[in-house]
């Protein structure tokens, strides 16, 4: 495992997606303040490193519609070093392989949304309201959207009032033989889901 390094600075470029055959890759750069107090003369010197970040798979995906140029970022990777001839000149680039990016939230704020992968919790209870609204019109007890996601076993409780004290809601069919709420053994309890 190699060490990380963590950075603050500015991106100084658009962010550039690229497809490539390991996948999505995000590039930018970066700018560094790495500033110092010259102990001879007592003043401040200021330096600023720019630095090159990529970004791969979702991360990449997330980072090309989430950071602009200018914007305060922190990265979070490893460093990485390349070297090659120009001219016949050996060149040497210090670039940072990304795990982790995000903005730097003491020079501003940020809102968060989370990137949909797979059936999220809005989904689910929709599939929950339409077990219920299927199981009250006397069809199935298995629904599903027409997406394919379905909710096996619910049932949702009579159509009649709740009973004192007890909200409306959804209990797990148990099956055949049993009546709604009983136990492993039959017995009935309090098995409602709120």
């Amino acid at each position: 495992m190699q060490p990380s390094v963590t950075l603050t600075g500015n991106v100084v470029n658009d962010v550039v997606l690229r497809q490539t055959s390991g996948g999505p890759v995000a590039n930018f750069r970066m700018a560094c303040d790495n500033g110092y107090r010259d102990r001879r003369s007592g003043q401040w010197i200021e330096r600023t490193v720019y630095l090159g970040v990529s970004a791969w798979r979702g991360l990449a995906e997330n980072v090309a519609t989430s950071v602009f140029r200018g914007q305060p970022v922190v990265v979070v990777g490893r460093l990485k070093q390349r070297e090659w001839e120009r001219d016949g000149q050996k060149v040497t680039v210090i670039e940072v392989d990304a795990e982790l990016v995000g903005h730097d939230l003491v020079r501003g704020t940020a809102r968060f949304a989370r990137t949909s992968r797979g059936p999220q919790t809005a989904d689910l209870a929709r599939e929950v309201e339409l077990a219920g609204d299927a199981a009250r019109s006397g069809s199935s007890t298995y629904v599903t959207d027409g997406a394919g996601w379905g909710v096996p076993g619910l049932a949702a409780v009579g159509a009649a009032a709740p009973e004192p004290g007890r909200e409306p809601g959804l209990e797990l069919d148990p099956g055949p033989g049993l009546e709604p709420g009983a136990g492993v053994d039959g017995s009935v309890g309090d098995a409602t889901a709120a």
